[in-house]
């Protein structure tokens, strides 16, 4: 169980101070043993202490933070080291100037004044260097568990996703109306049925072997919907429409697989095909991305729908990239656009 941002800071910052204070409590209990009056001094150890709680405490969310900040001018990413370094030096410089001017107007060196600078000067470098390395520690620690959460999650997604598109190809009803386009190609266009098994073949092979993969190339899969359209053409015939335009430099983009898929089978399954409504099915790309719209003529009944397809096509887009698919819906139109992503894009 990961802990929390405040019971760290308050755990680790006092055992930065116990760790630090031990020395100074040590000298206090010599002297308090050589007889010497340590009223003055016992209030310095308390001081110093309070000094060194505030100062891990400063540090430890400073070091913690991963939000932009804007100080006139400048603006810094917490989530960036390099900002972060630049902020604890600032930061160490201005602490020690100011604590050991607070400190001196109370307290009198039990050495010389110039030992004693040096001396607290070096004690808050050593805290605050313990410091940032416990944050740094926890950065890190925090950032694999929810990164191993993340692949948790689209492992979770892609499994979902996979099981979802294949059990709406290998349903009994996707069966039994495939079969029977076969059994009619069979008896009246031998050709036809010959390319109808081999587009069906390459569907299943496709769905088989994607689910073992997170991404695939735009090529990949405009080749997969068109064997997966000409399956549904030899249902629909002529009142199904599907138009692929894309272009050749953009094949080499990827995108999650059977995402194209989705849309495609969404749109067929709830709109209405007949030969006074067609549907026209189009896949092209855009700026934003790979665009997959289709007219609007949705059914009366609806088919019953899990919705997971949508859903989790949206969560391993928004891993691997960053971005979330755009839906877009008219009176007359729907579409969804899918963000196209170069190997560089991947937030892995």
């Amino acid at each position: 169980m990961v802990v929390s941002k405040k019971k760290l800071i308050l755990l680790s910052s006092l055992v930065i101070t116990i760790l630090f204070s031990l020395p100074r409590m040590a000298i206090l209990l010599r002297m308090e043993q050589a007889n010497w009056n340590i009223d003055h001094r016992l209030m310095d150890f308390f001081a110093r202490t309070i000094y060194c709680f505030g100062v891990a405490v400063l540090f430890s969310m400073v070091n913690l933070a991963s939000h932009k900040v804007r100080i006139g001018p400048v603006r810094l990413n917490m989530a960036s080291l390099y900002h972060r370094i630049m902020v604890n030096t600032v930061l160490l410089l201005l602490v020690g100037f100011f604590l050991i001017r607070i400190h001196l107007l109370f307290f009198d060196p039990l050495s010389g004044e110039r030992f004693f600078r040096f001396l607290f000067n070096m004690t808050l470098v050593l805290e605050v260097i313990f410091t940032i390395l416990i944050t740094q520690i926890y950065r890190q620690f925090f950032l694999n568990y929810r990164m191993k959460i993340t692949n948790e999650q689209l492992l979770k997604a892609n499994a979902e996703s996979s099981y979802e598109a294949l059990k709406n190809q290998v349903n009994p009803h996707f069966l039994f109306n495939s079969f029977n386009t076969l059994s009619s190609l069979i008896r009246n266009d031998q050709e036809k049925a010959v390319d109808y098994v081999n587009n069906m073949s390459d569907v299943f092979r496709y769905v088989l072997e994607s689910s073992k993969r997170d991404r695939v190339t735009v090529e990949e899969e405009i080749r997969f919907i068109k064997a997966y359209s000409q399956m549904l053409k030899g249902r629909y015939g002529e009142k199904l429409q599907v138009d692929i335009c894309i272009d050749s430099r953009s094949k080499r983009f990827l995108i999650p697989p059977m995402a194209i898929q989705i849309l495609v089978e969404n749109a067929v399954k709830h709109n209405v095909i007949s030969n006074r409504n067609r549907l026209c099915i189009h896949i092209l790309e855009e700026e934003a991305g790979l665009t997959v719209s289709n007219n609007l003529q949705e059914k009366k009944t609806r088919e019953a729908s899990t919705g997971l397809g949508l859903h989790n096509l949206n969560q391993r887009c928004r891993y691997m990239s960053g971005k979330e698919l755009v839906v877009r819906r008219t009176d007359q139109d729907f579409s969804v656009t899918i963000p196209m992503m170069d190997y560089e894009d991947f937030n892995y």
